[in-house]
């Protein structure tokens, strides 16, 4: 009996120390590097995307003022990703208005892409006309 419940007390322990990432290696904080449109390519500074299980964080870091954040509901089916209804964060009552969101090169507040490259190291993420390449950080 006492064995029993040491080996239960013991699995329940393991069990929730394990961390769950639902997304694989999309899950974590990616700085973006680059984004390439039609007729240009912007290297932003210091703008940030964070996944974790079914919300993004968009961040700006620039040293000067408290970071700039939204918050948004995600959506990732592999080979897909979607980020929508953006709101302030901490959380305000007020949504994101897409002039907020152009800061982080997000041009509607929801955006579907579809995922070139995902790994460790590596995000590369395509909506048709705009091609984002981010760096795990």
């Amino acid at each position: 009996m006492r064995r029993t419940i040491s080996i239960l007390l013991l699995s329940i322990a393991f069990a929730a120390c394990d961390k769950v990432y639902i997304n694989g290696d999309l899950d974590g904080m990616w700085r973006l590097e680059s984004v390439v449109y039609p007729d240009s390519t912007s290297t932003p500074d210091q703008i940030y995307y964070s996944f974790q299980r079914h919300l993004v964080q968009v961040s700006r870091h620039d040293g000067t003022e408290l970071p700039k954040r939204f918050l948004g509901n995600l959506d990732y089916r592999g080979a897909t990703l979607s980020m929508s209804n953006f709101h302030s964060f901490p959380l305000e009552k007020y949504p994101a208005t897409i002039e907020m969101l152009k800061e982080f090169h997000l041009y509607s507040d929801s955006t579907t892409f579809n995922v070139v490259t995902l790994n460790e190291e590596r995000l590369i993420l395509e909506n048709g006309e705009r091609i984002y390449t981010l760096r795990k950080w």
